[in-house]
């Protein structure tokens, strides 16, 4: 009779494996979804204001942290946020960059950029390069 299966090495490189991607899961998961939340508060921005372009950057940076308040974020990307102005428009970044501790000394570096256009909110937030 021929037997089928794993071999104890085998199921212990399985069980290994899962635990690796399951921590990097743990600790990767939270910084996109913090970053979800940073590209929902960008894009009711663009959604309540349809004057993005005549408010003043105090008043855009006031908008953004009320919305981080209320939605109880409170990573350090949610506060890097930066108004540029252009002669036809407004663009509204939150670009920064979340470093996680992996293992011991190994870390992941994690970029995130999330642009808004005053005159496209519809396509937020995409990165324009």
């Amino acid at each position: 009779m021929k037997q089928s299966g794993l071999t104890a090495i085998s199921m212990l490189m399985v069980l290994i494996i899962s635990a690796f991607l399951a921590l990097f899961a743990f600790k990767v998961v939270p910084e996109y979804v913090e970053n979800y939340y940073n590209v929902a508060g960008l894009k009711a921005l663009g959604a309540d204001n349809p004057n993005l372009a005549k408010m003043s950057t105090k008043e855009i940076k006031k908008a953004m942290s009320r919305y981080y308040s209320i939605n109880n974020v409170r990573s350090e990307g949610s506060k890097q946020i930066e108004v540029v102005r252009n002669s036809r428009n407004v663009l509204v970044i939150n670009e920064y960059e979340s470093r996680v501790n992996l293992i011991a000394n190994i870390d992941l570096v994690l970029r995130f950029k999330n642009v808004l256009d005053s005159d496209n909110p519809d396509d937020c937030c995409k990165a324009a390069e």
